[in-house]
């Protein structure tokens, strides 16, 4: 799954525009089926597999997912109750493409804050992609119903600095992407079971 094309939009004060609503609902569709397509079916063995000790299955990929969906969406929302601010919008250096490609290099390493770690939070991996299918239903029917100002409400992100919300958005839906690389790498593996 290759970025889209992207473009900019002229007016950073109004609400989201049409075009906005749609690159990311689309992406965030693209996103979920990317994942859903690549564990539909698997066995046990092959969801528990780990190519190393220290890497994480196939189903710890998916927990973590499962977590991060919705402890992002809640921490956007969270920022979403100060007042918006137009004065920080020079701060934003990122564009939206750059946000997706930054989050979904996987040349680049990072390591999951301690509460995102997997550690047995659902009950299976099917219920860490269940919670991932609901909250990710919630984020599309936000980004297409919202009429907050999310290019003037911000978050700070390690590599990028200040983004704005509608790219925090956007983020989480590259984050699952991210992941769902990092689950087809595990499976890539020559001794990935077979079954």
């Amino acid at each position: 799954m290759g970025l889209p094309a992207f473009f900019s939009f002229s007016d950073p004060h109004a609400g989201l525009s049409a075009e906005e609503r749609k690159f990311a609902a689309d992406y965030m569709r693209a996103t979920r089926d990317a994942l859903l397509k690549d564990v539909n079916g698997l066995s046990e063995a092959q969801l528990n597999f780990k190519a190393e000790p220290a890497k994480w299955s196939v189903a710890q990929c998916m927990e973590h997912i499962g977590v991060a969906e919705a402890a992002l969406f809640a921490y956007v929302q969270k920022g979403l109750k100060e007042p918006a601010d137009p004065s920080k919008r020079s701060e934003v250096k990122a564009t939206d493409t750059t946000v997706l490609r930054v989050v979904t290099d996987r040349s680049r390493k990072s390591t999951a804050p301690e509460f995102l770690e997997p550690e047995g939070k659902f009950s299976s991996p099917q219920e860490a992609l269940k919670s991932f299918i609901e909250n990710r239903s919630k984020l599309i029917e936000y980004v297409m119903s919202t009429n907050d100002d999310l290019r003037n409400h911000y978050s700070n992100h390690a590599v990028m600095g200040r983004i704005d919300d509608y790219q925090a958005l956007l983020l989480i839906a590259a984050h699952s992407r991210r992941h769902t690389l990092q689950i087809e790498e595990v499976m890539a593996n020559p001794n990935f079971p077979k079954q």
